[in-house]
């Protein structure tokens, strides 16, 4: 076996390890009850559904705000647009959660209150994929479509939904597939009568030990959730092409939905430190506690985020092989409880073991959403010059060195910050495989769980501090490696 083979190989075993080994540890023994899983599947497919649908929804009155800003002198202004809409969808779910739970008062917890956050977490995130999708796809046909006389309704009924019928199928498909295997926001603001098959998983195994339960219900919901990965995969969002008119589109309205949704989280978010600075004497006693956990924070961040460089370079590296590609396309990270739990019965979990077993469950976990994040496109980019290197005899290691890792050495940086964002912010994983708090969003979270959203909320600035720094650091390093390596 060649050694880009036996990484592929090493790289899917890993991917698929909570799965290999629960399954050889516990096997599937108990059928959970039929009613159970039914209800837990019901409440999984109607608050992904609704998120989906109210996602495109208001992602689609959003991006008609977004195509209002195309004009060379408003440039500046879409890029704020787009920032304010991308900052929910990259934020770890604790602030959004702290914000929403703090102006929506009393927040309706079940369904309802899932669907609230998911769609404030995913509405932006469909507005900047939409209007990309419309510039390139039609802009030509929205300026002849203007310049004939055809009324904005004309042009909705007729000729941009008929076309853009399966680009909306297939994004409404990827909300539901993110919002389909959630467990940090369904754990929080589910309630009794919002219980997923995530959360379902996380109790069979916290409350009852049920691990066969557990692992065939996560394979269901894994085979589940891979048909639709696999389904989306299929679609290929194209770059966006040279600007064109779009007067008969464009919705100041848009605008307002953005700057609505924007002021819900934004405010919400700083009123509530405002309000929690007030009560910073209670911290005067954490301040040791504080101090080791913010340090665990970077650790963590730091560590995770390492691992994602090596990680995607590593699949860099192993790229190009169809079968291998097809499974990145078609993979689904697995059930969040379940990858946790089967690192949780593999070796100690005193002392510093948690800062190996955490960063491992975070990588294993968010590795696919970087790769959809366009680091498949960023090696499917750079294809042909790979092909040209092989046909003049370039080794694999030779065009890694030359190639692939001065183009993508920066780009891996910033997914790695990305991910190491996510990390500083976790608090569901850490839950699970720490027995005590040893990051700031513990701590944060165990606020939350005591009713004190102000203090929680002050105390999640430490997060934003830790994930900045940490981001820096993966950039910084990434850029360094790559001057080293290729001078």
């Amino acid at each position: 076996m060649s050694l880009r083979n036996g990484l592929r190989l090493a790289l899917v075993l890993f991917l698929l390890f909570p799965f290999l080994f629960l399954v050889t540890q516990f096997g599937v023994s108990e059928v959970p009850d039929a009613g159970e899983l039914l209800w837990a599947f019901k409440n999984s497919l109607w608050q992904a559904s609704f998120s989906a649908v109210f996602s495109l929804m208001f992602g689609f009155w959003a991006a008609l705000g977004l195509l209002s800003f195309q004009n060379s002198g408003r440039v500046k202004w879409r890029s704020i647009l787009d920032i304010l809409c991308l900052l929910p969808n990259f934020l770890p779910p604790l602030f959004i959660l702290l914000s929403v739970l703090s102006v929506i008062e009393p927040f309706p917890m079940g369904i309802a209150g899932i669907v609230i956050v998911h769609t404030v977490m995913n509405f932006g995130l469909v507005a900047v994929l939409l209007a990309g999708i419309i510039e390139n796809k039609l802009g030509g046909m929205i300026e002849l479509a203007y310049v004939e006389g055809a009324t904005r309704w004309q042009f909705l009924s007729k000729g941009l939904f008929p076309a853009l019928q399966k680009d909306l199928l297939l994004l409404g498909l990827f909300i539901f597939v993110i919002c389909f295997g959630s467990f940090a926001v369904p754990l929080i603001v589910g309630g009794g009568k919002g219980t997923t098959i995530e959360v379902l998983i996380y109790e069979k195994i916290r409350l009852s030990s049920n691990w066969g339960g557990a692992v065939l219900l996560a394979l269901l919901q894994s085979v589940f959730i891979f048909t639709l990965s696999f389904v989306v995969s299929q679609g290929r969002t194209a770059s966006r092409a040279k600007r064109t008119q779009m007067n008969l589109l464009k919705s100041p309205s848009g605008v307002f939905v953005v700057a609505a949704i924007s002021f819900v989280y934004l405010y919400g978010y700083f009123e509530g430190v405002i309000s929690g600075l007030a009560m910073t004497s209670t911290f005067y006693e954490l301040q040791s506690t504080l101090i080791w956990n913010f340090v665990g924070s970077v650790v963590l961040g730091l560590t995770v985020g390492l691992l994602c460089y090596i990680s995607l370079l590593w699949i860099a590296y192993c790229w190009p092989k169809q079968w291998f590609e097809k499974f990145l396309s078609g993979y689904v990270a697995p059930s969040t409880s379940l990858a946790c739990f089967s690192l949780l019965i593999l070796g100690p979990n005193e002392g510093f073991y948690p800062f190996i077993k955490i960063p491992f469950a975070l990588v294993l976990l968010n590795l696919n959403a970087l790769v959809r994040m366009g680091w498949s496109g960023e090696l499917q980019a750079l294809q042909s010059q790979m092909t040209v290197a092989y046909a003049m005899g370039a080794s694999p290691a030779q065009i890694f060195k030359t190639i692939l890792f001065p183009q993508l050495s920066e780009r891996a940086g910033i997914l790695a910050g990305i991910a190491a964002i996510w990390a500083c912010g976790d608090f569901a994983v850490s839950r699970i495989l720490a027995h005590h708090d040893l990051s700031i969003a513990m701590m944060t979270e165990t606020l939350m769980s005591g009713y004190r959203l102000n203090q929680a909320m002050v105390l999640s600035t430490l997060i934003i501090v830790a994930g900045i720094l940490c981001f820096v650091l993966c950039v910084g390093g990434s850029r360094v490696l790559r001057r080293k390596f290729t001078a």
